[in-house]
């Protein structure tokens, strides 16, 4: 959307309506911090192909995106991070594709690692708190089922959403009649929602590319609302809304 207007937003901060003073496209760079799962096990031998076949894809997949973004907002900064067995730093902050791509082209997966996308996620926050905008958000690329390994406990991972105030953004693949954790969908669903983010999940690797080109669309069109706030006091709970359309706003307050 190119044209929303104050009288479009409607912001509300535990349970007190604010008034919206402006609504303009955002004039911070955002930050982006991308989390690709390379911890196959057995997953990928028994559904999803050859391991060297999803290597290809989530190669591909994850290079669709940070095009994406990086051609609609030049000024975005982007870091690379797997997760199979440990949460490791492939690429730091950069608005240079190639600087990107070499850490894209040295992915590979990991047959015997445990997916620890949690501890990820964690990182990935602490990592975009320090960022000097406050536009910031983690895009994931995982394959379902999971062996989740990680040891962080869920009130852990919102109070870190908390501190970075950055959206999630999750795609997972999963594959017929493959069941995840139920307790795991249900917080990855959770943390998207609650930070204004979305999760999605396809069948197959081969849609990741378009599903992640649309997530870096939207996060390349965002705004910036400024609103009254009557004292210093930060609240619990922020919900905003519009007229006429969806939006992904987090509800965690500004800090």
């Amino acid at each position: 959307m190119t044209d929303l207007t104050v009288n479009d937003i409607l912001i509300r901060e535990d349970g007190a309506d604010r008034a919206v003073k402006e609504v303009k496209p955002a004039s911070q760079p955002i930050s982006v911090v991308f989390l690709i799962d390379t911890a196959m096990d057995m997953r990928v031998k028994d559904a999803y192909g050859t391991p060297d076949q999803w290597v290809r894809d989530m190669r591909d997949s994850t290079a669709a995106f940070a095009r994406e973004l990086l051609n609609k907002s030049p000024d975005a900064s982007i870091e690379l991070m797997e997760f199979g067995q440990a949460a490791v730093t492939m690429v730091p902050f950069t608005q240079n594709f190639d600087e990107y791509m070499k850490g894209v082209n040295h992915l590979v997966t990991k047959p015997d690692a445990a997916s620890v996308l949690m501890e990820a996620i964690d990182q990935a926050n602490k990592d975009l708190a320090k960022r000097p905008s406050t536009r910031r958000a983690i895009v994931e690329l995982n394959l379902e089922p999971s062996n989740e390994n990680s040891r962080m406990d869920e009130a852990g991972i919102q109070n870190s959403f908390r501190k970075s105030t950055a959206q999630l953004w999750c795609l997972s693949v999963q594959r017929g009649t493959l069941k995840t954790a139920a307790k795991h969908d249900v917080l990855l669903n959770n943390l998207a929602k609650n930070s204004g983010g979305e999760r999605q999940t396809i069948v197959g690797i081969s849609a990741a590319s378009d599903y992640l080109k649309r997530y870096a669309d939207v996060l390349a069109a965002q705004y910036e609302v400024v609103y009254d706030r009557p004292d210093d006091k930060t609240p619990k709970v922020v919900q905003v809304g519009a007229r006429g359309g969806k939006v992904h706003a987090s509800g965690y307050p500004p800090q």
